[in-house]
């Protein structure tokens, strides 16, 4: 396999440099006189000072010696300064749209150059934007340094509002960017662009925009419609005509396989390595007049599993009897759910509201559901053979149109018996309301306020559902009450363990620049080291300054009641397995050592591992050639599910979507998750952790590569692991529903506690 990663080769292990004590001053008064041949940046109380072109005579600062790895943040800031001045003299033609990570726009390659007209061309396009970012790694046990390349494709819109006033197009009401050139980079860097609110009304050659700050005003020739397909479409609608528009825009449709092709998109890659890296097929030398050089490898490097990844077994009774090692729908179908003898709703009461001109097709709809598609090869027994149901009883209410008063009327003239479940049919329109209008929201959260979670079906899939859907609807119902479809085995340790999944989201006002950020809901999940789902504590928003103590308190809460549950012994060792999506400073290592401190009749061991798909990392096998998709060739390049790279003793990347798991060409390349053990950052004191950190990292992404076949959404294998999709969907439903008037998240702190309503 292939990183998308090109090695930098310098051949020193130390280096010298010139530094001088920091102050805000001093560095801006350097970079007044020297900026034009002289780089200048800060590490610690220093300031650091790359010489690129300046007179040999001029001397600043004093030689100090650094360790090219031991004090890699300052080597890192070198390589990138010597690479940005580098990449200006040889390619002038180019305006770096950022310093880091450093970004540029192709010259070549727009798209939709050709439709445009004349007078168009070149001020709107749409092209590719290359992308590099510097990285350490110690892969196989070798540090080194070195860039990463991304491609992606982003608009350019160089028109100004005035330009765009003078021409009469109507900019009152639209989203608008703010474009500042930063002090002495004119024609070094692109200017800044930064979303400042809505145009709300033109005077002569300035604007008056509502930020959040108040409204206020601007240069016109300063200002710039957001890039954005709706913004952009308008436009050429306006300039050209509503078929032209139309016609630019399903150019870029048309071509998004082509765009994200994996092939096309190695190809680039290695195209542009080459461009930046080498001269007349020789090797670019990157340095300074310091002495510091290096030059970077044309080839990506070559990389090969760390470990192997295990399809985890799929256990369906109690005893561990029942098992299937390849297909958790199959054990289901055999076997039935692993909770099927405690499962306590044997004949569930499901609430079902449907418009009534659907209801010829709604109750075929659930007459599939609970008995089955007999001709189908997945779900031939239905909801209520496959799940062990004794019956399964559909009250069935019809509403005259499609509206909130309807909705709730028809769950308030519900019986007295509180139903189990609802299934309640919508349009597939409600998904393009805005959040504070939509009746999706407002009928959730009246169905959870009263302790009953909901399926949504839309009308659509109601008159075309198939065993697919079907399936997975049942899972999703068995799942939403109470029920455990399956588990996976048990990690067989001394140790006690409990996967935690810690999800939060900040709450803000808008997208706008300024917009405050000062509440933050936070969501914790329990999982056992099967996968059981445990329990999910308290879900609130809190005021940022009160996270600390409100973390603090769920998890306390949480493990007394487990240790109680599962009778736990003092002195037992405790593992702690956190899944964040992003940790908020070192808030959380904060936490867990007051935790340590008040819960001190345990041994408590404890990992922090960031899951995500943000990151610039991309995994290619130049051996995969690709599979039959209905007669298309897709995913070559890919590699299969679970290949992974130890980027170094912290971070792991795992390709969890191989070529097996695509569904078509159009989702293009498949990025890797990146797995991290986090440690805390900065000059934070670490003595009292490190004995408490658990550094297993083989085992850890072993761990979460099971939890991704536990979603219980789908029979398909995910992309994260149980605990991030659990936190995730509880964080976004909740976001959501805190417009909807007399929503209260402590109705979910009950009844709901234990099962998964937010599927």
């Amino acid at each position: 396999m292939q990183l998308n990663y090109f090695p930098i080769q310098i051949d020193f292990e130390r280096y010298q440099i010139n530094t001088e004590p920091y102050t805000q001053e001093r560095l801006a008064e350097l970079r007044a006189l020297y900026n034009s041949t002289h780089s200048f940046f800060k590490n610690g109380d220093a300031i650091f000072i790359s010489n690129k072109d300046g007179d040999d005579s001029i001397t600043i600062g004093k030689l100090s010696e650094r360790s090219t790895f031991g004090d890699y943040q300052i080597t890192a800031s070198l390589i990138k300064h010597i690479f940005f001045r580098t990449f200006k003299d040889r390619f002038p033609q180019y305006t770096p749209v950022d310093f880091y990570p450093f970004r540029f726009f192709s010259g070549k390659e727009d798209i939709i150059k050709s439709a445009l007209p004349e007078k168009l061309q070149d001020k709107i396009s749409y092209k590719k934007l290359i992308e590099v970012q510097l990285r350490l790694t110690e892969i196989n046990g070798v540090k080194r340094f070195g860039f990463l390349i991304n491609i992606r494709r982003n608009w350019i819109f160089n028109i100004s509002c005035a330009e765009l006033h003078a021409e009469g197009f109507d900019l009152k009401g639209l989203d608008i960017l703010h474009a500042e050139t930063l002090p002495g980079l004119t024609d070094i860097l692109a200017p800044n662009e930064e979303f400042v609110g809505i145009l709300k009304e033109v005077t002569g050659n300035k604007a008056k925009v509502e930020t959040n700050e108040g409204l206020k005003e601007y240069e016109l020739n300063e200002l710039f419609i957001r890039k954005t397909k709706f913004n952009i479409g308008n436009y050429l609608s306006f300039a050209t005509s509503q078929p032209k528009s139309d016609e630019i825009l399903n150019i870029i449709e048309s071509k998004r396989s082509d765009i994200y092709n994996p092939q096309s998109l190695y190809t680039e890659i290695n195209k542009i390595a080459e461009h930046l890296f080498t001269e007349t097929r020789q090797p670019v030398l990157f340095q300074n007049k310091d002495s510091f050089c290096y030059s970077v490898d044309s080839k990506p490097i070559e990389v090969s599993n760390t470990i192997q990844l295990k399809t985890p077994t799929f256990i369906f009774d109690y005893a561990a009897t029942k098992t299937n090692n390849f297909n958790p729908d199959a054990g289901l179908s055999n076997y039935g759910p692993y909770d099927s003898i405690t499962f306590d709703i044997k004949t569930p009461n499901i609430l079902c509201i449907c418009n009534k001109i659907n209801r010829g097709v709604f109750t075929n709809f659930l007459s599939g559901l609970k008995d089955g598609l007999p001709q189908s090869k997945y779900f031939q027994k239905g909801l209520q053979r496959k799940y062990d149901l004794q019956d399964v009883l559909f009250n069935i209410k019809e509403i005259q149109d499609f509206t909130v008063a309807e909705y709730l009327n028809a769950i308030r003239s519900e019986d007295e018996s509180k139903p189990h479940l609802a299934i309640i049919e919508i349009p597939a329109a409600f998904k393009r309301y805005d959040d504070s209008n939509n009746p999706y929201y407002t009928i959730k959260a009246k169905l959870l306020s009263l302790e009953i979670p909901v399926q949504y079906v839309t009308s659509e899939i109601i008159k075309n559902h198939n065993e697919y859907i079907l399936n997975s609807l049942a899972l999703q119902l068995y799942a939403k009450m109470g029920g455990i479809p399956w588990v996976l085995p048990s990690q067989r340790s001394v140790d006690r363990e409990i996967v935690i999944g810690i999800g939060h989201s900040w709450l803000r006002k808008n997208q706008y620049a300024g917009a405050k950020q000062n509440r933050v809901v936070g969501i914790t999940t329990f999982l056992s080291s099967d996968g059981q789902y445990l329990l999910a504590d308290k879900v609130k928003d809190v005021a940022f300054e009160n996270y600390f103590a409100e973390l603090l308190k769920s998890l306390n809460n949480s493990i007394h009641r487990l240790s109680t549950e599962q009778g736990w012994s003092e002195g037992e060792t405790v593992r702690l397995i956190f899944h964040i999506f992003k940790p908020i400073k070192n808030i959380e290592f904060d936490v867990i050592s007051q935790l340590v401190r008040e819960i001190n009749k345990y041994n408590i061991k404890f990992a922090f591992v960031t899951i995500s798909q943000t990151h610039p990392n991309m995994l290619f096998d130049v051996n995969q050639s690709g599979v039959q998709n209905y007669g298309n060739t897709i995913g070559a390049l890919i590699p299969n599910r679970g290949s992974n790279i130890f980027l170094d003793s912290e971070t792991c990347i795992v390709q969890m979507l191989g070529a097996n798991e695509l569904k078509t060409s159009k989702q293009g390349m498949s990025k890797p998750i990146q797995i991290k053990i986090r440690t805390p950052q900065g000059n934070y004191d670490k003595n009292d952790l490190n004995d408490l950190i658990f550094h297993d990292l083989s085992y850890i992404t072993q761990q979460i590569f099971s939890f991704t076949y536990l979603s219980w959404r789908s029979f398909l294998p995910g992309e994260e692991p149980a605990t991030m999709k659990y936190s995730n969907l509880i964080s976004h439903l909740l976001g959501k529903m805190r417009s909807v008037p007399g929503w209260d998240a402590d109705k979910l702190n009950y009844g709901l506690k234990r099962k998964k309503w937010f599927l």
